[in-house]
């Protein structure tokens, strides 16, 4: 059996959910959240946590399907294969928060390696037997947040890289009429 490291990373983002009732709404709307219009204390309050980790909704973390690279090393770190972009022939999606209610999403954007694999096959490694796992957040974000090879999942594997963060954005979602 040998050990395969699969690293996803580039530029992404861990997003962190939370759904709003009206008078958050507002209050984040009229406090121009999505400009930058209230600090990071303003918004645990309007939101009644004491951090943004707080969030109870699932946080969806992995690299940009647009900023995207893939590596895989062996045991001994020889790059086996390299990738820049996603194979959109070879993804499943997964849409996430698309439901007619409001929501604040809170973006930290973060450039590294968000995703690392150390997986166990018994034969080589094939390129071909891997797909993207896509979360498709709020019909707004892309984001890769893991793989599988040969249609079998490897969460048991999957670990978390190293970023640096480059900033918070917030992007508000609106409930929708039915007309």
């Amino acid at each position: 059996m040998d050990y395969y490291k699969i690293i996803l990373g580039g530029r992404g983002s861990e997003v962190y959910p939370f759904e709003l009732n009206e008078e958050q709404y507002e209050s984040l709307l009229d406090g121009n959240v999505e400009t930058d219009g209230l600090n990071y204390d303003d918004i645990c309050q309007i939101l009644n946590v004491e951090s943004y980790f707080d969030c109870i909704n699932e946080t969806i973390m992995g690299p940009y399907t647009e900023e995207f690279y893939m590596r895989v090393e062996d045991l001994n770190g020889v790059i086996l294969y390299e990738t820049e972009g996603v194979n959109y022939d070879k993804c499943s999606y997964r849409e996430l928060y698309n439901e007619n209610k409001k929501y604040l999403f809170i973006e930290d954007y973060c450039k590294g390696q968000h995703i690392v694999y150390d997986i166990p096959l018994e034969e080589e490694f094939n390129i071909s037997k891997l797909k993207f796992k896509i979360a498709d957040i709020s019909e707004r974000i892309e984001i890769v947040e893991g793989i599988s090879y040969e249609g079998q999942d490897f969460e048991i594997y999957k670990g978390y890289g190293t970023t640096d963060s480059k900033g918070l954005y917030y992007i508000l979602k609106k409930e929708y009429k039915n007309d």
